[in-house]
């Protein structure tokens, strides 16, 4: 959207800006000032604009850091789009997507790093993928959950697999019981990282921080914490890549 004089409704947010849609205006009651965000897996730029009338300031913002948000987003690892014949992350190796004609079940060969999804038209084959990728993430992430809680002798009721930007789980425990969200995109990464992810949100029923206790509990599940963060934040991007349009 283009600097004007007329302000726009809060209906309107989030807002893409007219002149770049790379840039997404997003308002915030609770921001005290304007600042951009980077989110690798939409390849936008948000601008947190605190409050309607901080709109035009946040745009001026906005076209002042050009440079800056041109050089964050042309870093981001190179997109991994769900098309036939391209090749995406699945449990941190590189799998070939085919797209045989007609229906069928969609089912991965790992032996031969293949995901065969089929599909009645090219269309539908983007949706298809994700789906199969949700479904075994799923999988995967109950047992290693349920495994870990055990450990902890707590219980989770719900385990929720999502298509979340900004963090790769969240937990909470309500009336006794444990409930933990997920990122689908937690597939694609390398078996042990997802194990460190689900030990690190079945911690957070025990402590509900980032303490000292908790890292304590976090290690004593998963040894290897600190080699699986330092992972993820090297490596978190080309998981947000997954899935994303060329």
């Amino acid at each position: 959207m283009s600097s004007g004089h007329a302000l726009p409704d809060k209906t309107q947010f989030p807002l893409i800006d007219s002149a770049d849609p790379r840039v997404l205006y997003v308002l915030s009651d609770r921001a005290r000032r304007v600042s951009l965000k980077v989110k690798p897996a939409d390849r936008q730029v948000h601008v947190v604009v605190p409050g309607l009338r901080s709109f035009a300031q946040a745009q001026r913002f906005a076209r002042e850091q050009r440079d800056w948000i041109d050089v964050q987003l042309e870093g981001l690892p190179a997109p991994m789009p769900f098309v036939p014949g391209g090749n995406i992350l699945f449990q941190g190796d590189r799998f070939q997507l085919v797209n045989p004609p007609g229906k069928g079940r969609a089912k991965v060969d790992r032996s031969g790093r293949r995901i065969t999804v089929p599909s009645p038209d090219r269309e539908s084959f983007p949706g298809r993928v994700r789906r199969l990728l949700i479904r075994e993430a799923r999988a995967e992430l109950e047992a290693a959950t349920h495994h870990y809680a055990a450990q902890l002798g707590k219980r989770v009721g719900k385990v929720s697999v999502r298509d979340q930007s900004s963090r790769w789980g969240s937990a909470i425990t309500r009336r006794g019981e444990g409930q933990i969200s997920y990122s689908w995109r937690l597939i694609c990464a390398p078996p042990d990282i997802l194990e460190y992810v689900c030990a690190h949100e079945c911690a957070h029923l025990v402590e509900p921080n980032h303490s000292p206790a908790f890292w304590a509990v976090c290690e004593r599940l998963f040894p290897d914490t600190p080699m699986a963060k330092r992972w993820l934040g090297r490596h978190g991007g080309e998981l947000h890549a997954v899935g994303a349009d060329a």
